[in-house]
């Protein structure tokens, strides 16, 4: 593992089943429609239990292709793992944690390398408030 590996991680609870969480987080297609700086999203190609995903990405006035391939398990984790796009390296995973009929525990994690110096530093400097933007979007999104 690289040494230039940085890392995100938050937990967070939403007041929905964790069926309607499951559902909001896997619903790729969707995002172009919530997710900050998601211009795109569409599935390349999908199994029973795997999503190759395409998101188009604008950041810093530049706008790049990622590409995923998100395996999951209904209910209990999306696993993302880098293709292709701006990164060196990048893993991500949902993990579902049913406290009750209504309510869901989330556990979003990171962790990533970036190739390009100026590209790494614009991003470093904004990955905590870049992540929480997007965190906060899933949130509203899936309590609606």
């Amino acid at each position: 593992v690289s040494s230039d590996l940085k890392k995100y991680s938050r937990t967070f609870s939403v007041n929905k089943s964790i069926d309607e969480v499951f559902d909001v987080l896997n619903n790729v297609e969707d995002y172009q429609s919530f997710i900050p700086f998601c211009s795109e999203s569409k599935i390349i190609d999908q199994t029973e239990s795997t999503i190759r995903a395409s998101l188009q990405l604008s950041f810093l006035n530049t706008s790049s292709e990622f590409i995923s391939e998100n395996t999951f398990k209904e209910n209990e984790f999306i696993d993302m793992k880098f293709v292709k796009g701006p990164f060196r390296s990048f893993h991500a995973k949902w993990l579902f944690d049913d406290i009750n009929e209504n309510k869901t525990d989330l556990t979003f994690q990171m962790s990533y390398s970036i190739g390009n110096p100026f590209t790494e530093l614009m991003f470093s400097k904004n990955i905590d408030i870049v992540s929480q933007r997007i965190v906060e979007a899933f949130k509203r999104k899936i309590e609606g």
